[in-house]
């Protein structure tokens, strides 16, 4: 790790609560001094670009905006934090969930603006149940719906906006109407005569090119596809164990990061249901702990995961699908990452409190 007095700054930085040095213990620690991985032959490197946070909360999800102008945090204490990247501020921190008894934002949502009038809609579920709309210029709560004891661990939007999943502690996977912001589906646990989820549901995920179909997947080590026209799961992927934003789809191929000591990065193939392929880390130890992994947004050439245990963000290759840049030796571990939508941008945030922003770039 390069020294303080060398290092480079990024240009925009804005430390939350100037609080910057002290982790634990009486530990001294900084902010922003990140160590890469050298790959050779590698076509990609990454560069920190700014970095915002609270060393008090942990960070459970991040989220760029459909411009990416913004990028929201949720985090442990149940704040929703929203970033200017262009101005280097933090425009907002929302309270989602406050007080003695705050639980975490668990999952955020941009809602997409094609079915809707109002922009810039940024989405927070929270443990305690509730669903949350937010206007992200102005900071001002539009919306608010809470799910009665049940904890909701996960969230997703169909392409146009007109309807979003969520899914949580209790099993059910529950589609809601935009307009009405009321159930419309209730997809039902496992039963004897019927398939579904019998332990927590971590992660969701309308796909793309259907908006009726559906994937989920979390503790239970299944992947379940829902069809809204048939009101119930079609298809069954047994094998990856979920425990966190890391089910993707994409092209055919679905992306899974599991939390256990082996073939933690996979892709199955859609139709078949069947493995397409393991993804190996480079470093293929047993304390790879992947809670969110995703495809690229703006093209097929990236993917990007990260992880507890050896605590590393790491972009892999989709030519090989080998590691080919990575942020590594992290303090803490990983629980969220976001590509940008429209730019080069990547972030990631986890256990340490921070919020990193860094560009994706190829080498020249």
């Amino acid at each position: 790790m390069a020294d303080k007095k060398q290092e480079k700054r990024p240009s925009k930085i804005y430390d939350y609560e100037d609080n910057r040095q002290k982790k634990d213990k009486g530990d001294m620690y900084t902010f922003g001094q990140l160590e890469f991985a050298d790959y050779p032959n590698s076509k990609y490197k990454l560069a920190i670009r700014t970095f915002f946070g609270n060393p008090e909360t942990e960070v459970f999800c991040v989220r760029f905006d459909q411009e990416d102008q913004f990028i929201a945090a949720g985090c442990s204490d149940g704040s929703v934090k929203i970033f200017n990247i262009s101005t280097g501020k933090l425009e907002h921190n929302l309270s989602g969930s406050s007080g003695i008894n705050a639980t975490p934002t668990t999952c955020l949502r941009w809602r997409p603006p094609i079915h809707n009038k109002t922009k810039q809609v940024l989405v927070s579920v929270n443990s305690d149940g509730s669903i949350i709309h937010w206007h992200a210029p102005s900071g001002k709560q539009l919306h608010r719906l809470v799910e009665n004891n049940h904890s909701i661990m996960c969230l997703d939007y169909n392409p146009d906006g007109s309807s979003f999943v969520t899914a949580g502690k209790d099993f059910h996977i529950r589609v809601y109407d935009e307009d009405t912001k009321s159930v419309s589906i209730d997809f039902q646990p496992a039963d004897w005569n019927q398939p579904g989820h019998s332990n927590r549901v971590f992660s969701c995920k309308f796909l793309a090119h259907d908006p009726n179909l559906i994937l989920s997947g979390g503790w239970d080590s299944n992947v379940h596809l829902w069809d809204i026209r048939e009101k119930k799961s079609v298809a069954t992927i047994y094998g990856p164990s979920l425990s966190g934003d890391s089910l993707d789809y994409k092209d055919g191929l679905i992306l899974t990061g599991s939390y256990r000591n082996d073939k933690q990065m996979q892709l199955w193939d859609l139709k078949t249901r069947k493995l397409f392929k393991d993804i190996e880390w480079s470093n293929q130890s047993s304390q790879i702990y992947v809670y969110a992994s995703q495809f690229s947004k703006i093209d097929n050439k990236t993917l990007i995961a990260g992880s507890s245990g050896i605590n590393e963000f790491v972009v892999f290759d989709t030519n090989d699908y080998k590691p080919t840049a990575a942020v590594v030796k992290l303090r803490e571990g990983i629980y969220g990452v976001d590509y940008g939508n429209v730019t080069n941008k990547v972030a990631f945030g986890g256990g340490e409190g921070v919020t990193y922003i860094l560009t994706l770039q190829q080498n020249k």
